[in-house]
C-alpha cells in the first residue's frame, strides 16, 4: 500500500500471545531470568513478557527481575516478528519446564 510518498506494508502474521503461570517455586529469580534473556536473544522477533501492568523485553535481565514473578503469578508472552512462533514456543518450553531446563 502507497500512501502520500511512504510504501506501507501489512504484517504477514498477527502477533503471538500466551499465559503462562509460573511454576518454578522461587519464581522468576536471577538464574531463570537470564535463561529467558538467553533464549529470547537467539530470535530476530520481539519478545515480551507482561505481568500485572508490567512489560519487559525478555532480551533485558534487569527488565525481566523487575517483574517480580513469584510462583503462581500468570506472565503473558508475546512475540512479534518473522521468528515469533519458534520464539514462542521456545520460551514457553522454558517456562513450562519450571524453568529448570538447560540452556
Amino acid at each position: 500500500m502507497v500512501t502520500g510518498g511512504l510504501r506501507l506494508t501489512m504484517s504477514e502474521s498477527a502477533m503471538q500471545v500466551r499465559e503462562i503461570e509460573i511454576t518454578n517455586r522461587h519464581g522468576l529469580h536471577a538464574r531463570a531470568c537470564a535463561r529467558i534473556v538467553h533464549i529470547a536473544s537467539r530470535f530476530r522477533c520481539e519478545v515480551s513478557l507482561v505481568s500485572g501492568m508490567r512489560r519487559a523485553s525478555a532480551r533485558s535481565i534487569v527488565a525481566v527481575m523487575l517483574l517480580a514473578a513469584a510462583v503462581g503469578t500468570t506472565v503473558r508472552v508475546e512475540t512479534d516478528g518473522p521468528d515469533e512462533q519458534a520464539a514462542m514456543t521456545a520460551i514457553v518450553s522454558l517456562l513450562s519446564d519450571g524453568l529448570e531446563r538447560r540452556v
